[in-house]
């Protein structure tokens, strides 16, 4: 969440935690007990989507990486051997399909170079006898087998966690606005009469709706007052 978003955030919860204090002054507002339900699922709803916000994505980018390094290493390793094999052949078609460097492999998108791995495998595998001249075992195709089903697997993980975390900034957003109106609506304009029956109450509820400007280091620089009419 963005700075705004965090101050507002912290008005909610202070003015949830007055409600609560002073919750036996209003037992039998039944309107004013309700709107402070709401408040309290409002608040709880965005506690919830702030959890799936702060999930570290990170993760999912190194996996991807490592696996992407091993991938290539992978298709280097099968173009050499399939190199040596057309230079021997003198086979044309064979050398242009299977001639890759490293430079080529690092301009490619996750999903091309999953592609030329799975393209090599195949081309290798009805040469399998006459490619182990060149150190290319059984053990070699299963292995890279695995890690470019892995490595496919893996591309879109973290392009799902990112959607995840634009749909909860969304819901968030929606949640926000909600409470906004519950407060500025509702439950603002039933507070109002407690100025005169319990003067207390009123002012550490008022106190509490007052959005801190806090900067994320340290002690807040400014304070927006929200008025309670």
């Amino acid at each position: 969440m963005d700075k705004t978003k965090i101050n507002k955030g912290r008005m909610y919860h202070s003015s949830n935690l007055v409600l609560d204090k002073f919750s036996s002054t209003f037992t039998d507002h039944v309107e004013l007990n309700q709107a402070h339900s709401e408040l309290k699922s409002g608040i709880s709803l965005i506690d919830e989507q702030q959890q799936v916000q702060v999930v570290d994505n990170k993760g999912l980018t190194q996996v991807k990486v490592a696996l992407r390094t091993d991938v290539t290493q992978r298709i280097l390793m099968f173009s050499k051997a399939l190199k040596a094999l057309a230079t021997i052949q003198k086979n044309a078609d064979l050398l242009t399909k299977s001639n890759y460097k490293l430079s080529d492999l690092n301009r490619l998108s996750d999903p091309i170079l999953f592609d030329v791995g799975t393209m090599l495998v195949k081309l290798a595998n009805p040469l399998r006898s006459q490619l182990e001249k060149f150190f290319l075992t059984d053990e070699d195709y299963k292995q890279t087998d695995a890690i470019l089903a892995e490595f496919k697997a893996a591309i879109p993980q973290k392009r799902l966690a990112t959607t995840v975390s634009k749909s909860s900034t969304k819901k968030i957003s929606d949640v926000f606005k909600s409470i906004d109106k519950l407060l500025k609506e509702v439950i603002d304009v039933y507070v109002a009469p407690f100025e005169y029956k319990n003067p207390d109450f009123y002012r550490e509820y008022t106190n509490a709706r007052i959005i801190v400007g806090y900067t994320g280091r340290g002690k807040s620089k400014t304070e927006t007052k929200v008025p309670v009419e």
